[in-house]
């Protein structure tokens, strides 16, 4: 992903309910594409989740953006992505004048990519370098589930990084996993969820065998294909069906599974091979949990110093760029080229969302603006406070609060409201 912008793109760039230029697609969801964008006026960049509504739109779509931003807005830790403001009802309009309806949220912008990318295009990382990121990965997930949260997709595409900080992303399947009394849920196996490769086993092969699982152990299931696949390069199995060779091996002869292994890395120590055997256990009641994870002898070995770590992960970074930046830059140019000789067109915005849903679901986002404004404000008064050269200076908070509000207000809120991008000809 290159985050350089050339100055004229802005001049034909899509539209995002006059706050946002959009620039590029960055991602792809089941239900949502994720954009490069850039604030109108303060110039900062975002990654945006757009979804399209259209007549084929059904409200269970909808739901799931709801149930998406509604969980991630609640979050406020380092390793998990940070929300700053959404829309149900949003207007995107495309450089030849078309208008669509569309749904969407505003998020920090990751501007160090994806782990996928630093593993399929960078060189094989060392124990130490995949233990800093494998316990800022921990940590990510332990905060989810002392929520009540379970994400339920973890996987290297879900796992940015920013000025070398690990960022858990994509809520798209998160669920919670207790109710309002703090009761433990049981939540039922689905066919389509998750990433197969990353999936254990009591949901690979449970269909039509069991109905409930348990999502926390699933979480950890897949944090241990991750460790796995930082190490070695390569994913332990393509499933963990019972029907996979590789997965069937370690289960009955890890010796032999790792041994298939060793000419990818053959200085793996045992304490990693142990950590990774008890984190893809087939029994989910067996299986290691977070705080047996956390005290597990390897995880008490050494980790790079936090400027060691960033460079490192820079390093990995610029190299996935120098290799993508040339063929995004002339995809970009082209793009914006044809748009230069576009007709324009006139149309008004349709709506596909049923009058009373659309009122119920204002209410909800609108809740939720008011929430993340709280919080913009509350930072941006730290922030004012941390860069006050006398401890006395005096300050505006009337005058904060406009500033952040006029920055983050989007129009029409009653309250406040893998490594190869793809094609974005409908951008």
């Amino acid at each position: 992903m290159s985050l350089d912008i050339q100055s004229d793109y802005l001049d034909y760039a899509s539209v995002l309910d006059d706050k946002y230029y959009i620039i590029d697609t960055i991602g792809v969801g089941r239900y949502a594409k994720v954009k490069l964008a850039i604030d109108i006026q303060d110039k900062q960049k975002y990654a945006i989740k757009i979804m399209k509504i259209d007549p084929t739109t059904n409200q269970n779509k909808l739901s799931q953006f709801i149930n998406e931003v509604s969980h991630q807005a609640e979050f406020e830790h380092n390793n998990i992505i940070k929300i700053i403001q959404c829309s149900i009802n949003g207007k995107y309009r495309k450089v030849d004048g078309r208008l669509c309806q569309v749904s969407y949220f505003v998020m920090e912008l990751a501007d160090q990519g994806e782990l996928f990318e630093l593993l399929e295009q960078t060189h094989q990382f060392s124990e130490k370098f995949s233990r800093g990121i494998f316990s800022q990965l921990i940590k990510g997930i332990e905060y989810l589930h002392e929520r009540g949260i379970v994400h339920r997709d973890i996987k290297s595409e879900n796992i940015l990084f920013s000025d070398g900080i690990l960022k858990l992303a994509d809520f798209g399947f998160s669920a919670k996993s207790v109710d309002e009394t703090g009761a433990k849920v049981q939540l039922e196996v689905q066919q389509y969820l998750g990433s197969p490769e990353y999936n254990p086993p009591e949901l690979s092969n449970a269909i039509g065998k069991q109905k409930y699982y348990t999502p926390e152990s699933a979480d950890i299931f897949s944090s241990g294909v991750i460790l796995f696949s930082m190490a070695m390069r390569s994913a332990p199995f393509k499933t963990s069906k019972t029907s996979d060779p590789y997965y069937s091996l370690l289960k009955q002869d890890k010796l032999k599974f790792w041994q298939v292994f060793q000419e990818l890395n053959n200085n793996i120590s045992q304490q990693f091979k142990d950590l990774v055997e008890k984190l893809l256990e087939e029994n989910p009641q067996k299986r290691i949990s977070l705080e047996q994870v956390k005290k597990h002898p390897w995880m008490q070995g050494s980790i790079s110093n936090l400027p060691d770590f960033k460079t490192e992960i820079m390093n990995r970074y610029e190299i996935v760029q120098n290799k993508m930046k040339a063929k995004i830059t002339f995809r970009r140019q082209q793009k914006f080229t044809n748009r230069r000789y576009l007709k324009k067109i006139e149309m008004s915005i349709p709506n596909h969302i049923q009058p009373k849903y659309l009122q119920e679901s204002l209410v909800v986002i609108d809740d939720i603006n008011v929430k993340l404004q709280k919080r913009l404000l509350s930072e941006a008064y730290y922030d004012y406070i941390n860069l006050q050269a006398q401890p006395t200076s005096e300050f505006n908070i009337i005058e904060i609060q406009q500033k952040t509000k006029s920055k983050r207000q989007p129009k029409g809120s009653k309250k406040s409201s893998p490594a190869t991008p793809p094609n974005d000809s409908d951008n």
